[in-house]
């Protein structure tokens, strides 16, 4: 299979989000199809080369305040630090938007590294997760 084959065969059967405002706040993920339940390929596959550099605290507030601004909205952290990709945030997933809920739609699996659908998911629905369950040991 060609890689414009593979690329139409990932438009057509493996598109399932989309970007929009989200009346919780800021940005959302969004179905644009139904996503049935146990469903973990509505975000990019994970690059097994990507790094995440642990950042502490004190260095995230030493940065310009816009920057603070994307590594305290976009990255996961723990008590002590944020985890920061290595390259920077030239280029986002869209998992980076997924907002919180107590009642959330999906769950992580490996620490943010997938993320699967605990129920079925209905056209123009929002995504949630439960961000109390990305990194272990946090609430």
């Amino acid at each position: 299979m060609t890689s414009k084959e593979k690329l139409l065969q990932e438009l057509a059967h493996n598109t399932y989000v989309m970007l929009r405002p989200s009346p919780v706040g800021g940005v959302g993920v969004f179905a644009i199809r139904e996503i049935p339940k146990g469903c973990r390929s509505m975000f990019s596959n994970p690059d097994v080369n990507e790094k995440w550099i642990k950042i502490s605290r004190r260095e995230v507030e030493a940065l310009p305040t816009f920057t603070q601004d994307i590594v305290v909205n976009y990255c996961l952290f723990d008590a002590d630090a944020y985890f920061v990709p290595e390259q920077g945030f030239k280029k986002m997933d869209s998992s980076y938007y997924l907002n919180h809920s107590d009642n959330p739609n999906l769950v992580s699996i490996n620490e943010g590294e997938y993320f699967e659908a605990v129920r079925n998911i209905e056209v123009n629905e929002e995504l949630f997760l439960d961000y109390g369950t990305i990194v272990e040991g946090e609430e």
